[in-house]
């Protein structure tokens, strides 16, 4: 027993460091959910302490209301886009400079220089570089263009080759790390028994970066799902319903609409969707893994 109070003693230390972070946790995220939760039954309009309980009237309402189904196809082709060009083109440039290329280091801190930038600001440079720069540089080469993002069409596709400009530097840094931590023995093996290039990539270097595969699936899909700010400074969901996601709705919902109980409810649905994508991607590309 005496040995037992000396331990609690002992570790009693170590769990008091981990009180401020439980607290913070506590009050940042889990007091704000359960309370969202809570005013998601509500007709809250955001302002007014008072508060009608209405049931599951929010949910049903979002579920039958045919623009909540527009932002969500318009979130996951963004978002399913974004990823794969995202991953394919920090996986090449990994490829590229993890070679023995001259500046290689220079050029690294290049690709990565455009993640560094802030959104808003990189929304504001993209902007105005498809409003005026890039019409008036193509003008001297006798070409008439306007901006994507001003084209129903086009727009969101607009969006994307910013997201992609400003989203493969951290991705590329991984893809590094991985390529490097790949043993040289196994390639060369490779290539002494007669594989080539692309045969080595497929054998060899890919089954051993899937790590850093999932791991930038997996930041880069929940990232773009998220998309806010991006939208908010450039289209802000326009032109008409082009490039409205889920983010930017629920925040017009609850805010500029002011219902925000309505808002809540679809944060919720949001939730839930984030959850289930993760969970069946994490569980995939695990199993990928191990197949590999």
């Amino acid at each position: 027993m005496e040995g037992l109070k000396k331990t609690i003693r002992r570790e009693m230390w170590y769990v008091l460091f981990l009180v401020p972070g439980v607290l913070l946790f506590t009050f940042a995220v889990i007091v704000p959910f359960v309370t969202g939760i809570r005013y998601s039954f509500t007709n809250w309009d955001g302002i007014s302490r008072k508060l009608t309980y209405i049931g599951w009237d929010n949910y049903v309402n979002a579920l039958q209301d045919a623009d909540l189904w527009t932002v969500l196809g318009n979130t996951f082709k963004y978002a399913i886009i974004l990823t794969l060009l995202v991953n394919l083109v920090a996986l090449l440039f990994a490829l590229l400079l993890d070679s023995y290329l001259p500046l290689r280091n220079l050029f690294r801190t290049i690709f990565f220089l455009p993640s560094v930038i802030s959104v808003i600001l990189a929304g504001f440079i993209w902007s105005y570089n498809y409003s005026q720069g890039f019409p008036r540089l193509l003008a001297h080469l006798g070409m008439d263009v306007t901006s994507p993002l001003g084209n129903p069409d086009r727009a969101l596709y607009g969006l994307i080759i910013i997201a992609v400009w400003q989203g493969i530097g951290a991705p590329m840094i991984i893809y590094i790390a991985g390529l490097q931590g790949i043993p040289a023995e196994l390639s060369e093996s490779a290539r002494i028994d007669g594989a080539g290039p692309l045969r080595v990539f497929r054998n060899v270097t890919l089954p051993l970066l899937a790590p850093s595969v999932t791991i930038n699936m997996l930041l880069v899909l929940t990232g773009s799902l998220k998309v806010f700010d991006l939208v908010l400074v450039t289209t802000n969901g326009g032109p008409g319903f082009a490039t409205e996601v889920i983010s930017t709705f629920i925040y017009k919902n609850a805010f500029s609409s002011f219902k925000a109980g309505y808002g809540m409810a679809l944060s919720m649905i949001f939730f839930v969707i984030l959850v289930i994508v993760t969970v069946v991607q994490v569980t995939v590309f695990r199993k990928r893994e191990v197949e590999m």
